[in-house]
């Protein structure tokens, strides 16, 4: 009888160290992914951070002032007819376009022609010549003026015409401010020389100005 007590009791005891065990064992097993939730919310945080700064990169690059712009003629070169004694000039005829390629409005546009040799090319088109308005019409959509009052001397001495346009003075990013249909006489004289039409333009932006992608370049 005491020989069977014993037996239980040894096989209580014995059960209770097993689930003892079982309890130290999940225990253990808890800590270690407690553990790893921990470590794993470290780096989730790590990269939230990295993925917040990424995101703040980007729009501080998105907002980054731009200024940048492009110019340059288009246009077509008329020669005389040799059987027309009346007409011997040569006739260029076009546009002249600056396009703001950055993100930032320009302002206050200013176009510069530079002609070589200044007496024998001159530029027509929509230009006023600073005469006041009748105000009984309408503004025309396109017009430019010269920006000095001395402009002739400028022509003159430099072979500089300076134009602003009365109907704009901003052109927004991906616009563009088109000196349209200028009409160029050139009064050729000797053989073998050289014409030539530069552009440049200025806005407040662009105090130093940039250049015109192309010329208008002719040899006779």
């Amino acid at each position: 009888m005491k020989s069977k007590q014993t037996y239980q009791q040894r096989k209580q005891d014995d059960s209770k160290l097993q689930l003892e065990q079982k309890i130290l064992h999940y225990r253990s097993e808890v800590n270690k992914y407690k553990q790893q939730v921990e470590d794993l919310e470290k780096r989730l945080k790590v990269q939230k951070s990295i993925e917040t700064q990424r995101k703040s990169n980007i729009i501080e690059k998105k907002q980054e002032t731009i200024t940048s712009a492009n110019a340059y003629f288009s246009h077509s070169v008329f020669l005389p007819d040799k059987e027309d004694k009346e007409d011997e000039q040569i006739h260029v005829v076009g546009h002249f376009t600056l396009e703001n390629t950055g993100n930032q409005i320009l302002h206050d546009p200013v176009f510069c022609f530079r002609t070589k040799p200044a007496e024998r090319i001159n530029i027509g088109g929509k230009i006023r010549l600073r005469q006041p308005l009748d105000q009984t019409w309408m503004a025309p959509k396109e017009e430019w003026i010269y920006v000095q009052n001395d402009w002739r001397e400028w022509v003159k001495t430099r072979g500089e015409h300076w134009l602003k346009p009365t109907h704009i003075d901003t052109i927004k990013p991906g616009e563009k401010a088109v000196f349209s249909n200028f009409d160029m006489t050139i009064i050729p004289i000797d053989e073998d020389e050289h014409l030539l039409v530069e552009g440049f333009c200025y806005t407040r932006e662009m105090q130093k100005g940039i250049s015109a992608a192309n010329t208008i370049s002719l040899y006779l």
